[in-house]
């Protein structure tokens, strides 16, 4: 009689454990991976005739994204985004239109929820630039910024370290990029 009750009672709790997984299980098959493709940003930067020691902040800005387009561009009124990552990110010299990056030596990227940067996330860089270049693509470092999109905004900033004083006065560029998100309907 007691194994009839010890059977019994495994049954009960093998139930729910297994509801619980399947549906874990159910909810990651219908969960799916979306490519987003961020505005350009266009900024201007001017240089000093001095020599830098250190970083100096080439752009400085709030990236919009509208998730609930996205969902919606997908055919879900609602759902939950999972981890974010960015798959591209990159800056071009737009004028002067012969000019390259021979200007600069390094160059890294990070995001905050706030202008302030406090705290700011490093989600990729660049060392030894080509100088011959027009645009630097950054090596990210796979970094989940899924805590900064709380807000339908999130702010990115491009510090670069010089190799000298700027060739021009002002450079007119733009920052390029895309976010991977894994979107789970509800």
């Amino acid at each position: 009689m007691k194994t009839r009750i010890y059977i019994f009672l495994l049954i009960i709790l093998a139930i729910p454990l297994i509801y619980l997984t399947s549906c874990k299980q159910a909810k990651d098959l219908v969960a799916f991976d979306v490519t987003m493709k961020l505005p350009r940003q266009h900024f201007t930067y001017t240089g000093t005739s001095l020599k830098t020691s250190g970083e100096v902040v080439l752009y400085s800005g709030l990236i919009h994204v509208n998730l609930d387009s996205l969902l919606n561009a997908n055919g879900f009124s609602s759902g939950v985004i999972q981890n974010t990552y960015f798959t591209y990110l990159a800056v071009s010299i737009e004028q002067p239109p012969d000019s390259t990056f021979h200007w600069l030596n390094s160059m890294r990227a990070t995001v905050s929820d706030n202008a302030n940067f406090q705290p700011e996330n490093e989600v990729g860089n660049v060392t030894n630039t080509n100088p011959a270049a027009k645009t630097v693509v950054v090596t990210l470092n796979n970094v989940n910024i899924r805590p900064y999109l709380s807000q339908p905004s999130f702010y990115v900033r491009v510090y670069g370290s010089l190799n000298g004083p700027l060739p021009a006065i002002t450079f007119g560029m733009f920052l390029d990029g895309s976010i991977q998100l894994r979107v789970e309907p509800i």
